[in-house]
């Protein structure tokens, strides 16, 4: 009694099938897909890598990715990648110049088409390289050499130098014709000084500065910073070959000075003289002061060493002219600090 009913049930099913394979896309059920996309950073230096993420996109579905400069009218089309499983998309790239970046979604059976844009800005890559003297006394010059890329001659760049107000001019510079510029600059007065080199932003690129340079400029009296509360201190400069002897934190006397060889190097470090030994002759020469075991201060029966350069041929001591140490060894007394520095 009932098989017709069903019959014609089944054969309107059937009927709607039949007609929805025939309908426009639009009397469909159509998703919309949700699309998204970001980088991250989204903001870097010249040649530095950012990721490209798309999501909300059906899994399997293809993406366009398409990127427009400064200056362009249109997207020009870059790549493409299918999404994955969880309708994710990614893209790493290294852009020379600030863009916007479009992904599209081409119309599918069961979805609607969409796009998603997000920017990258690129910043100027600016290298800042120095040339200095060590210790850097006050007024004394240094070389500044600042490259930009990507190139851009005869632009401007700016030193600028760390205030209580925070970063000031120090001077303009122009680009030469590789992207470089060099100039030689006092250093000014004793204390610290920082110092980079800016670029301001153009169409193509975010403005980029250096790494700061940080350095102590030191009284030409004081050179090494050696603190005021000593009456007597010995310090030895061993990448000079040098002995500076202050009286409250200022330089009295500075001497030549002969130090370890490679094999018995002369140690570096802070110390104090324990003994003073008065009575020397032969390879110690008049005096001796002793401040590490058997390492000193000394003099020395072969002065003529003292005239070459590099001077490492003690067995760790530093050798004086004999007539340099009678001069400090009549001064300088059991306790006072020796800093040899590199």
């Amino acid at each position: 009694m009932n098989a017709r009913p069903n019959l014609v049930a089944v054969l309107l099913l059937l009927l709607v099938a039949a007609l929805a394979a025939f309908l426009p896309a639009a009397a469909r059920a159509i998703e919309q897909p949700v699309l998204t996309l970001t980088a991250e950073p989204a903001a870097v230096t010249y040649r530095s890598t950012t990721t490209l993420t798309a999501q909300g996109a059906p899994a399997g579905a293809t993406l366009t990715l398409s990127r427009k400069r400064a200056g362009e009218a249109d997207f020009t089309p870059v790549d493409s990648a299918v999404a994955d499983a969880k309708g994710v998309t990614e893209w790493t790239r290294k852009p020379p110049q600030s863009a916007v970046f479009r992904v599209d979604l081409a119309e599918g059976d069961t979805w609607a088409a969409a796009f998603a844009e997000t920017s990258v800005g690129v910043r100027h890559k600016v290298l800042l390289a120095t040339v200095a003297r060590k210790p850097l006394l006050q007024d004394q010059r240094v070389r500044y050499t600042v490259t930009v890329s990507p190139a851009h001659p005869g632009a401007t760049v700016q030193l600028q130098h760390w205030t209580a107000a925070g970063w000031a001019p120090l001077k303009d510079l122009t680009l030469g014709a590789d992207s470089k510029v060099s100039v030689s600059l006092r250093a000014g007065a004793p204390g610290r000084l920082v110092v980079r080199a800016d670029v301001a932003a153009d169409a193509e690129h975010l403005a980029g500065h250096s790494a700061p340079w940080k350095v102590t400029v030191y009284d030409r009296r004081n050179p090494y910073g050696v603190p005021k509360k000593y009456p007597h201190l010995i310090l030895v400069d061993l990448s000079q070959y040098k002995l500076y002897y202050h009286e409250y934190g200022n330089v009295v006397r500075v001497f030549n000075c002969v130090l370890g060889r490679p094999s018995l190097p002369t140690p570096r470090g802070h110390f104090k003289i324990y003994a003073k030994d008065p009575h020397m002759s032969g390879p110690y020469g008049p005096f001796r002061m002793r401040y590490l075991g058997l390492y000193a201060i000394h003099g020395t029966n072969e002065p003529w060493l003292l005239d070459r350069n590099p001077r490492n041929y003690s067995h760790g001591c530093t050798r004086l002219s004999n007539a340099n140490i009678t001069w400090l060894y009549s001064r300088v007394h059991v306790g006072t600090p020796v800093w040899n520095v590199p």
